[in-house]
């Protein structure tokens, strides 16, 4: 008797059930890509008088940030680690987000060819620096349980914050730009899918752990300020002081 074409339902059903497993992994690791975040910009005033001299330094100062506005993963926060560490507490998720928009923010403006340099709140700019400050008006670490669990974005982080760029002359501070973002995930389906699958939940926050340790205001930090430069290179470039590509004349 030749072999039959198709497989028999049964057989069918027990293939096609490693394929949805597959495809539910697949989609779940994509979900997980800590790149799939999205910024968004709202300028609020841009220079437009006539050509300001070219800044021979660029200061980016610390921004200001209550620790009002900072929320704390209430998931973690117990977890006896960081009990101990105390690094769950709004002042000390604040501090490493600064550090870290901070961080990136010099490294970005660096390619610039114009000098770099981070500074604290106080410091007393020289005429001809540019100087960038701001403010971060929400800082929210979500709930990596309920990103584990649930997915489809629910407990995400999120930063929103104002970026005023100025540049300091004999005369005055004239603004160059000031802009706000908001950050937060792209569209993604979230690590629940799995789950729905019909996998073990343990397993399958066990496997969303790699990827969920860089879904924080870490991460949204630098994302933040990696837009943040390329709005301030755009002011830039339209001031004449850097070529198109972001470098110096």
């Amino acid at each position: 008797m030749s072999r039959p074409l198709f497989c028999s339902p049964g057989a069918a059903g027990r293939l096609a059930a490693p394929v949805l497993v597959a495809l539910a992994y697949a989609v779940a690791a994509f979900a997980e890509n800590p790149l799939a975040l999205k910024v968004e910009i709202s300028e609020v005033q841009s220079y437009t008088g006539a050509p300001l001299p070219k800044p021979t330094m660029i200061l980016v100062y610390d921004f200001v940030v209550n620790t009002k506005d900072v929320q704390v993963d209430k998931s973690q926060k117990i977890r006896p680690r960081h009990l101990v560490m105390g690094d769950e507490k709004p002042g000390a998720v604040a501090k490493k987000a600064l550090d870290s928009f901070s961080k990136e923010l010099v490294k970005k403006l660096a390619k610039t060819g114009i000098p770099v340099q981070h500074t604290t709140t106080g410091v007393v700019p020289a005429e001809g620096s540019l100087v960038v400050q701001g403010t971060f008006l929400s800082l929210q670490q979500g709930d990596k349980t309920e990103r584990v669990v649930l997915g489809m974005g629910t407990g995400s982080a999120e930063i929103k914050s104002s970026v005023d760029v100025r540049l300091k002359t004999s005369a005055d501070a004239v603004r160059v730009v000031q802009f706000q973002t908001e950050t937060k995930p792209g569209a993604n389906v979230g690590v629940g899918i799995p789950i729905a699958a019909g996998l073990n939940p343990a397993s399958a926050a066990m496997k969303s752990t790699v990827g969920d340790r860089r879904k924080n205001v870490d991460t949204y930090a630098s994302k933040t300020a990696d837009t943040a430069a390329q709005q301030i290179v755009t002011a830039m470039t339209q001031q004449g002081w850097i070529k198109p590509n972001g470098k110096d004349k």
